[in-house]
């Protein structure tokens, strides 16, 4: 093992020299030098896997922002490496050349088709579902696939504590199948937002499902018409919905930061792992100021450029519905790839709502490989693209943010993001990921 890790670490290290991140080569050669190494890195670590849909990333970015300020010993997989080869590479870099971790928690974003994988190959103490949506069909499947896959994990991970949406019918429905100790969180309001439901029907026998209310899509205060399945009273709730949000948490309250509607459900679910974990900071919380390509902000000149991650309806719906909440004039861009990491069918945006930009009547553009066809989707819901870039000629757009004279709104999917990323960086400033 030794021989491996030693490998790996001389791989990380000549990227590293190059300017790349390092994420993902170092544990897939370690994996096929040794294909149980995971296994013995993760001996004596308290391992927190978060998986789901939407919101990975800033939850397992909200743990590591409270975990820093508390002074806890800790180390995450940056983001994007939410596979298999990204969470051993993580491992190997918090590794001695023995093979013994240097930290006390790993907090794992992990791609929800790799959980099973991981899982099989390390002891996991929590796991965490964030909810489960349509996403990336040609990759994932329908949610009963996805849903599936996580059960499998679950099934591997017999002594796991389950932290489950409670507002997600999908999601929440695991806790009837896994013996697992389950603790729940959710968001008790009804804002009477509208979006696409992926979850109509009961989980448990097909029943259509009825709503006393709904924060949005299909999370919300559900029962099913037909059997006794419903939505629990959740042990850790958001409530008290304001302009800032407060966290209700056992009786305490902090101020948010970032209170997009889907934002408040990242925060439950991090309050949740932190209660169970037995570090409840919700202070530190709320001082938290958003994730790698989730609402990150770049300052250009007096204006702010803020950059969203968007990968299906669900998201970039409740993006579009936060950003056109935004007081002032607003600009905005719609990079859409359908490279392999994205996911070659683009026909979720169809399925989106852009109609809550028209009240804004920003100038808009688009780009990416897929650029005219977010023009023609816009069109459809009444919006006219100012101009269609040339496929990723994301210089071009640095070229425009800088000559706008309003803050601007990028709407990315994952491939154009990562290549539009650390040219922002290059120009407005901030840290590449890796560091």
């Amino acid at each position: 093992m030794v021989f491996s890790i030693i490998i790996a670490k001389i791989i990380a290290f000549v990227l590293h020299l190059f300017g790349k991140g390092a994420t993902t080569l170092p544990g897939r050669t370690a994996l096929k030098l040794r294909h149980n190494i995971l296994s013995r890195l993760s001996k004596g670590v308290t391992v927190i896997c978060v998986t789901g849909t939407n919101g990975k990333t800033t939850t397992c970015a909200l743990l590591e922002h409270v975990l820093r300020q508390e002074g806890c010993s800790y180390f995450v997989n940056k983001s994007g490496a939410n596979m298999l080869s990204g969470v051993t590479t993580a491992f190997i870099q918090n590794a001695t050349v023995f093979g013994k971790c240097k930290k006390k928690y790993a907090v794992l974003e992990c791609d929800e088709n790799s959980l099973p994988l991981i899982t099989a190959r390390l002891n996991a103490q929590l796991i965490a579902v964030t909810n489960l949506f349509r996403d990336q069909l040609d990759r994932y499947g329908e949610i009963s696939h996805t849903r599936q896959r996580i059960k499998e994990s679950i099934e591997q991970s017999p002594s796991a504590i389950l932290l489950l949406n409670a507002d997600d019918p999908m999601t929440y429905s695991l806790a009837g199948e896994c013996p697992n100790r389950t603790v729940t969180f959710g968001v008790n309001a009804d804002t009477a937002a509208s979006g696409v439901s992926d979850s109509r029907y009961c989980p448990v026998c097909g029943g259509r499902l009825q709503y006393r209310s709904r924060v949005y899509a299909q999370l919300g205060n559900y029962r099913c018409t037909k059997c006794n399945f419903r939505r629990p009273l959740p042990d850790i709730s958001l409530s008290d919905i304001t302009e800032t949000g407060f966290l209700l948490h056992r009786g305490k309250q902090a101020e948010l930061a970032a209170t997009a509607l889907y934002n408040l459900y990242n925060f439950c679910a991090a309050a949740a792992v932190l209660d169970t974990l037995g570090i409840a900071s919700l202070q530190a919380l709320g001082t938290f100021s958003g994730a790698f390509g989730r609402m990150e902000k770049f300052t250009c000149g007096s204006h702010t450029v803020l950059l969203l991650l968007v990968k299906n309806p669900v998201g970039l719906s409740g993006c579009i519905r936060y950003v056109c909440r935004i007081r002032g004039a607003v600009d905005m861009a719609f990079a859409l790839n359908d490279n392999e990491a994205d996911g070659r069918d683009v026909s979720w945006i169809w399925d989106s709502d852009f109609t809550p930009i028209q009240m804004k009547n920003p100038r808009v553009y688009t780009l990416g490989t897929r650029s005219a066809d977010m023009a023609l989707r816009l069109k459809y819901d009444g919006i006219t693209a100012d101009e269609i870039l040339n496929g990723e000629d994301f210089h071009a757009l640095l070229n425009i943010i800088e000559r706008s004279d309003s803050d601007f709104i990028v709407f990315s999917t994952y491939t154009a993001m990562m290549h539009m990323r650390h040219l922002f960086i290059e120009r407005f400033g901030g840290r590449e990921f890796w560091e």
